[in-house]
């Protein structure tokens, strides 16, 4: 339980740390878009995103990143599928331990009749650690959601065209080592960056 309150504790300072600090700001300069179309432009709002994404899926809508959704949906499904089933793991040999403790017959479900008492508690130990994993993996992945949707959302406007580009050519540097006005031969690399 002490790894719940952690993650707890964590998503809560996470969450505060939303408040009013992020903001998107849309630096007209690097878009190539016509002054026409920038006047239209709607702000893309980090903190937004990461309100929305509260519901799991709904910060990558808001970002138009719909692939990733299904992701976030299989991740979380696939974390409570196994939080259920040690769950359920866990309260069978529970159960079956403190029958055995406070009854007198030597064992409450007839599969558990040839395992001893002290493996059952083992069980019951193991399934229970799972059960934490699991409800940890839940808690990352839904966290990682609202991370996600607030990163992808300052990033919404970030330049990702096929202009990055970089180019080597040959070039002559004047070498100050051979003589006062001595040209070698050098390899350029100039960097495209828009």
């Amino acid at each position: 339980m002490h790894i719940m309150k952690t993650i707890v504790s964590l998503l809560i300072v996470f969450i505060i740390s939303l408040s009013d600090n992020l903001y998107a700001q849309i630096d007209t300069t690097t878009l190539n878009l016509p002054k026409s179309h920038i006047s239209n432009l709607q702000p893309h709002n980090p903190k937004i995103a990461a309100y929305l994404s509260i519901i799991p899926g709904a910060g990558q809508i808001y970002n138009k990143k719909y692939w990733k959704v299904p992701i976030i949906y299989a991740a979380l499904g696939t974390a409570s599928y196994f939080f259920y089933t040690y769950y359920k793991a866990t309260i069978y040999y529970r159960d079956e331990y403190v029958y055995r403790l406070n009854n007198e017959v030597p064992f409450h479900n007839p599969e558990l009749e040839n395992t001893l008492t002290d493996n059952v508690l083992a069980l019951r130990n193991t399934y229970r650690s799972r059960m934490e994993i699991s409800i940890a993996a839940f808690a990352i992945v839904y966290a990682l959601n609202i991370v996600d949707a607030t990163v992808d959302a300052h990033l919404y406007y970030f330049d990702v065209s096929d202009d990055l580009s970089m180019t080597i050519k040959p070039t002559f540097q004047l070498n100050p080592s051979l003589g006062s006005y001595a040209f070698s031969p050098g390899i350029g690399i100039k960097l495209k960056l828009k």
